[in-house]
């Protein structure tokens, strides 16, 4: 399955890492990350993530993946700033003056009661009546000297906003979106916490409590001993739906300004409490000094949950579309060609297919392909990797569960993968991994046709198209007594085999050349005899292997060039076996060396200056121009010797042939033995 690719786009690696940490945290591995410092901005990403607008104006993005963040405040780092005296003179330190403009406007819309003013690092400039720095984590280095107080206020997240529309634009459900908002709860109700220990004065402890009240956007209720509200902020009163000049809450008891909820079992855990037709997102810290006994936080997180809602529904409905199709598959091997044809064909049907081939061979791509070519493109494609399924949560992930199946079942229960792709495509991968007990309940569905629900007594019909695939014998696998008999005639219908890449070499030029392209934003180019490496090399883990050499070889080249000096161990290991067997004796004994010497030499000639490939014709010109005179004829004669032997490859259809890596040895060798043969005839 492929995962969308996000280039984050930052101006320090301080920023980068939190941006990281910060994505990973909200969505595991569901998205692949990649620094734009190391393959530049023009890589092929599903979405382009930035921490500065100035991006812009900088480089040229497709609109639609370019996504600014939006940044907002740590809360845990605010604590010196609401302990300033109102009306302070404070200079906001970023690393431009930009980012120290956007740091402000986050800070102002917190409610802070302090005159701020941007630093711009290029001008060095500072207000003479300003003696105070706030400065964020990439302004560390760049505090003007004078500032008798900086107050550090760390790195800026992203915001939830920001968190939601990359799951949305990348179509990643989102868990628990409430996580967030709970995190931030939290640590308003810590600082406030914090601040109660560290002021013994009360009257300074309320002063800084109202502060914090009215800084945030969050409700905040202080609750004292007796359960009555003592302290209410602007957004308590928003949020509940109160005028506080009209019905306050500051006098009220806190049972009865949340009805239905519980308010003594809420603790310092965040909660989702319903209210009404609400969601709120609460928690609360109890204080141990003070008339403030306990603050009373929360936030209105019915929007998030009916985003939240609408998303799973908008997955459920329309299913998992594919992400490859058949212009995906890169390939111009006659192989290849077959197999492409076969596939259309057995694409404009509705029965089941199985995909076979060895590892790394994209099964998965041609999966993706069938369904974009079949009836079924409109409907859902969902896939299935019983490689990585555990047998326990296999049959409710297939097929479902009934509310009250088990211990944590969700209220109304769940789908299963059957009924989501109704009307679509369901993916059986690695197949050939699925348990005797799962492979009894498949072979029910795909006779009957219909599904029910783990716990469930409602049969529900499906109309699915499957499509399986493996890298494994299955055949062997019955025999063996570990694969089911009746299951594999129900699957084996429409085979399809995927040559290995050893069986499509006149391919791997064009995957160099592409995933180099994918991962250099097309600023390397592969030298020839590296190319000649590439083709050479057996490739057991197929295109998956191809693809992450190219990865590595693009990370570690230097210049423009991709050299034998950027392979990886295994390529030099095939290159090192291959002198053992690439020039055989009887070659040099043969009275016309010298025509063949013209071959190889005019194939070599034709890499260095950029000519991958040469026809007989072409060859024969060359061989003139070495006062060599030879036929075409006899040229094709002496090319099917060498392409028997390894020396040369010849593509399909006029492609001319090319130089292979034991040819390489093999001219070097030649060009010796002639180099001998004329001195000694002097």
């Amino acid at each position: 399955m492929h995962k969308p690719t996000i280039l984050l786009i930052t101006k320090s690696r301080y920023v980068h890492r939190m941006f990281r940490e910060q994505i990973t945290d909200y969505f595991g591995d569901s998205v692949d990350l990649v620094d734009a410092t190391t393959v530049g901005v023009s890589c092929n990403a599903d979405l382009f993530l930035a921490s500065y607008r100035e991006v812009v104006k900088e480089w040229e993005f497709p609109p639609d993946k370019l996504l600014v963040a939006r940044r907002t405040v740590d809360l845990s780092k605010i604590g010196d700033l609401i302990a300033l005296p109102a009306g302070t003179k404070c200079l906001v330190v970023n690393n431009s003056l930009d980012t120290a403009r956007e740091t402000i406007s986050c800070l102002e819309n917190l409610g802070l009661n302090l005159e701020l003013s941007p630093y711009d690092p290029t001008v060095n400039k500072v207000p003479h009546d300003v003696e105070v720095a706030v400065v964020a984590e990439t302004g560390r280095d760049l505090v003007p000297e004078g500032m008798k107080r900086i107050v550090y206020i760390g790195m800026r997240p992203i915001d939830y906003a920001t968190i939601l529309d990359i799951g949305f634009r990348l179509q990643i459900p989102i868990p628990e979106p409430q996580v967030y908002s709970s995190k931030y709860i939290r640590q308003i109700v810590q600082l406030s916490g914090q601040l109660s220990g560290a002021l013994e004065n009360e009257k300074d402890l309320n002063r800084q409590m109202d502060a914090i009240f009215h800084t945030v956007h969050d409700g905040l209720i202080g609750i004292d001993k007796k359960g009555i509200i003592i302290q209410a902020n602007q957004a308590a009163h928003r949020i509940l739906g109160h005028n506080p000049l009209v019905t306050p809450l500051i006098g009220g008891r806190v049972q009865e300004v949340f009805p239905g909820v519980s308010v003594n079992d809420i603790s310092s855990q965040e909660t989702i409490q319903q209210m009404d037709d609400r969601y709120l997102v609460m928690n609360r810290t109890y204080m141990d000094e003070g008339r403030l006994g306990s603050v009373l936080a929360f936030q209105d997180v019915t929007r998030l949950q009916k985003l939240e809602q609408d998303f799973r529904k908008r997955v459920q409905s329309k299913g998992l579309q594919p992400r490859y199709s058949e212009d995906n598959i890169i390939a111009s091997s006659e192989t290849m060609a077959k197999t492409l044809k076969v596939m259309r064909k057995l694409a404009r049907t509705d029965r089941t297919v199985i995909i076979l081939g060895e590892s790394g061979t994209g099964k998965e791509l041609f999966a993706h392909a069938i369904h974009e070519l079949s009836d079924r493109r409109h409907g859902p494609f969902l896939p299935v990797n019983f490689a990585g399924l555990p047998e326990t949560l296999a049959e409710s992930e297939l097929f479902g569960y009934a509310e009250g199946a088990f211990t944590g079942a969700r209220r109304g229960g769940k789908p299963g993968l059957f009924e989501l792709a109704h009307n679509g495509t369901l993916f059986l991968d690695e197949i050939g991994d699925a348990s005797p007990s799962i492979q009894a309940l498949l072979l029910r569905v795909l006779q009957e046709r219909h599904v029910m629900r783990v716990g469930g007594d409602q049969v529900i019909p499906v109309d699915v198209r499957i499509v399986a695939a493996t890298n494994r014998d299955l055949r062997e696998l019955v025999q063996a007594g570990k694969f089911r008999h009746d299951l594999y005639y129900r699957l084996f219908v429409l085979p399809l085999y995927i040559p290995s890449l050893r069986e499509r070499r006149e391919d791997i030029p064009l995957l160099v050349e592409h995933f180099v392209r994918r991962y250099s934003a097309g600023k390397l180019r592969v030298l020839p005899n590296v190319m000649d490496r590439l083709v050479a090399y057996e490739w057991p883990g197929n295109v998956r292997e191809l693809e992450a050499a190219a990865q590595y070889m693009t990370s570690v080249a230097e210049g423009q060039v991709v050299t034998s000096d950027d392979l990886p161990r295994q390529l030099f290991e095939v290159a090192e076996s291959t002198e053992d067997v690439v020039c055989h004796d009887e070659i040099f004994q043969r009275s016309d060396l010298t025509i063949l010497y013209a071959i190889l030499d005019s194939l070599d000639w034709a890499k260095q200056h950029g000519f991958n490939r040469l026809g007989r014709s072409a060859i024969v010109e060359y061989a003139c121009r070495k006062n060599i005179r030879v036929s075409e004829q006899q040229v094709r004669n002496r090319m099917v010797m060498l392409r028997e032997i390894g020396l040369i490859e010849t593509g399909n259809r006029r492609q001319g042939s090319w130089l292979t890596a034991k040819g390489e040895i093999a001219l070097s060798r030649i060009r010796e033995r002639l180099r001998i043969i004329r001195e000694t005839s002097l």
